[in-house]
């Protein structure tokens, strides 16, 4: 009903949308073959990986049974929302570099990329660590009593959406770029690899495997996700003219230092053992893991992708904000 109402107003106010939107038989034929191009190899890509993930599952039901399957989904929904605060982002930063492409500006792609991909990869890790270290607490109260085994498999899949982050802002230079086949023959090159892994993890021990379960499953997909991301990484690096050891080293830090700080709070709340409900702890854990992180990316503000000027300009803001 909303587009018939939109093609009547614009048919009434604007001239005959035959006229303006007729196309003649080649521009239509070059449509199509550019669409083709550009997207056939995402679509190939989609199949790919969906069928990986659809075995990933099946698997995990077969030589695991449901209780894994339930740990492994609630870990994974509960790594899903550190993938939130950022995952709005991705279109918007697809859409400026698209923007810079066009014009063929490298230079403010890689500015952008210098920019932003930092800044939202640090965002996800602070979320993604401190689910991790406060696995068991995490489990206690999104799944209850029930679902205190499925604490060590939270804690590994807190760590996917970070680079779920990454791939997904690297990503979005392929899909600007239109370089679709390149990031179709990477995903699908990693694919390749994913189901033995999964097999080799989740199998029982008499069938040449660990059975890892959910924990297994959980670690393929941290560790396929990691070297998906930074091949994307390493080719958008060098398009882009950028040092790839400077990233791969950022991420590497950036989760270090992250861990360090949770498990100082931990530490500090364990120490003034303040209450011994375990929300309230968790709470107390978050709110002193804050504090340290802001003041770290004061002291360090490329810690973030900041710079001290932008950290000036925050702070002005604020003081602007509160005396208004």
């Amino acid at each position: 009903m909303l587009g018939f109402s939109f093609v009547w107003i614009v048919k009434k106010h604007v001239a005959s949308l035959c006229t303006y939107w007729k196309i003649s038989k080649d521009q239509a034929l070059a449509y199509a073959k550019e669409f083709y191009q550009y997207s056939h190899p995402l679509f190939v890509y989609a199949l790919v990986g969906l069928f990986v993930g659809i075995l990933d599952r099946w698997l995990l039901q077969v030589f695991s049974g449901s209780v894994q399957q339930g740990f492994y989904g609630l870990s994974y929904q509960i790594g899903a929302v550190c993938f939130l605060f950022t995952s709005a982002m991705t279109p918007l930063i697809t859409r400026e570099f698209s923007i810079a492409f066009a014009k063929q500006d490298l230079t403010q792609m890689a500015y952008l990329f210098r920019r932003y991909i930092p800044l939202l990869y640090g965002i996800a890790a602070f979320f993604s660590c401190f689910i991790a270290m406060q696995a068991e607490n995490v489990a206690y109260i999104f799944g209850g009593a029930k679902f205190h085994d499925a604490a060590l498999t939270i804690a590994i899949m807190a760590f996917y959406p970070i680079h779920q982050v990454y791939g997904q802002l690297s990503g979005s230079v392929f899909y600007a770029t239109g370089q679709t086949g390149l990031y179709r023959n990477i995903g699908i090159t990693i694919g390749i690899f994913e189901l033995p892994v999964t097999y080799f993890l989740i199998a029982p021990g008499d069938m040449m495997g660990l059975n890892a379960g959910s924990t297994g499953l959980a670690i393929k997909m941290v560790m396929m996700q990691f070297v998906a991301t930074n091949v994307q990484l390493y080719f958008n690096s060098r398009f882009l003219k950028l040092s790839f050891r400077k990233y791969l080293a950022h991420q590497l830090v950036c989760i270090s230092c992250l861990l360090l700080l949770v498990f100082m709070s931990l530490k500090v709340v364990d120490y003034l053992h303040i209450s011994s409900n375990i929300v309230i702890n968790f709470l107390l854990n978050g709110i002193i893991y804050s504090i340290t992180v802001a003041g770290l990316t004061c002291f360090v503000p490329a810690f973030f992708g900041f710079t001290r000027k932008d950290i000036r300009s925050l702070f002005q803001r604020l003081s602007k904000g509160i005396r208004s």
